[in-house]
This record gives C-alpha cells, sequence and structure tokens, in this order.
C-alpha cells in the first residue's frame, strides 16, 4: 500500500468508513499479529490483544487522518497494549505464568528477539547515561561475556572495582525500567525472558 492510498483510506476510516478499516486491517493484521506475538507467545492472548488494537484504531478512527505515520501510531499503540498486557501479567498468577510458560516453549525464539531494534535501541539509550567507566565494564561483562576477572584484568583494576561499576549499572538500568515502563525488577525478568 503507497503513501497516497494509504492517505486516501485513512479519511475514509475517519468519516465512518467500514471497507475502508476492513482495508486497513487485513493489509496491517499479520503484521501487528507477528509483533505481539513476539512478546507474548500464545496465540489465544496474541488474537484477543490484536483484536483491541484494531478496535483501538476503530474507536479512534476520527484523528486517523491527521496521522503523518499510521504504521507508526499502530505499532505505538500495540507497544502500549502489549506492555499493558505484561504489566497485568505481572500481577496476576496466572496469566504471568502462562506467558512463562508460552515463553519457555518458543525458547528457539528468543535469540531473534534479541535483535528487536526497540528494546536494543532503548538499553543503548540507558547505558550512554552511564559514566564513560561504567559503559565499558557493562560492556566486557554483559555485551563481551566476560567474567569479573577478566573485565578486571583487561581494565588494570580490582575485581572488586569491576563489581561496583556492574552493581551501579544494574542498579541504574533497574531505576530507568522502572521509571520507563513502571515495572518491578521481577516483572522485568518476565518481560527480558519474554523479549530476549
Amino acid at each position: 500500500m503507497d503513501a497516497l492510498e494509504e492517505t486516501v483510506l485513512l479519511k475514509d476510516l475517519a468519516s465512518g468508513d467500514s471497507k475502508a478499516f476492513d482495508e486497513v486491517y487485513h493489509y496491517y493484521r499479520g503484521e501487528i499479529n507477528r509483533y505481539v506475538f513476539k512478546f507474548v507467545k500464545s496465540t489465544e492472548h496474541t488474537e484477543d490483544l490484536c483484536q483491541e488494537i484494531f478496535l483501538k484504531v476503530w474507536e479512534k478512527r476520527e484523528t486517523l487522518a491527521n496521522l503523518h505515520s499510521f504504521r507508526a501510531y499502530l505499532f505505538t499503540v500495540s507497544k502500549n497494549r502489549v506492555l499493558d498486557f505484561l504489566r497485568h501479567a505481572a500481577t496476576e498468577r496466572s496469566v504471568r505464568e502462562e506467558v512463562i510458560r508460552a515463553s519457555l516453549q518458543h525458547a528457539s525464539h528468543v535469540e531473534e528477539a534479541l535483535q528487536s531494534e526497540e528494546y536494543q535501541h532503548y538499553l543503548q539509550k540507558i547505558l550512554h547515561q552511564l559514566s564513560p567507566r561504567d559503559q565499558e565494564v557493562f560492556r566486557l561483562c554483559r555485551e563481551m561475556e566476560h567474567s569479573y576477572d577478566e573485565a578486571a584484568e583487561v581494565l588494570g583494576v580490582s575485581r572488586n572495582a569491576i563489581k561496583k561499576h556492574m552493581v551501579k549499572a544494574i542498579k541504574f538500568l533497574k531505576y530507568s525500567a522502572h521509571k520507563s515502563f513502571g515495572l518491578s525488577f521481577n516483572s522485568i525478568v518476565v518481560c527480558v525472558m519474554v523479549v530476549w
């Protein structure tokens, strides 16, 4: 679908044209379904969330004609709905267990999810807020998988100094994730299992 065709469809949709909605729905449904499934790993929950996402599009249809990028809007709505679901999953034991079980069943997809551009971008943005030394230590220990002893040898500092830098970096990452997503550390672990 080119930009002009989408603009016309969105104007029709904004005026309540259900055929325009059907076209938009069928065009984006598969992509949104894959995006949501990547995080929740449950076909049933994915279908429910996708229905809610497109229902929200229909409910907010009057505002669609003024959007610069419908795709960006749709993925923002999807991301927000997924995060709401994961927050709920973190507090509801049965939902949390189902998400974790589904996540484990799809463990082969974890490596693919690691490539999630949005979460990688978020992590990099947070890491840039750390001191240069904290960034260096974090990258050595987490990204390059060096032990504290190996990182200490590379940087010419004590193992204890490496540990202090890592504790500081992890605390900052926990705080930032809580601030950005409103999630506790236990919830972040669930999200990281699902996303990563």
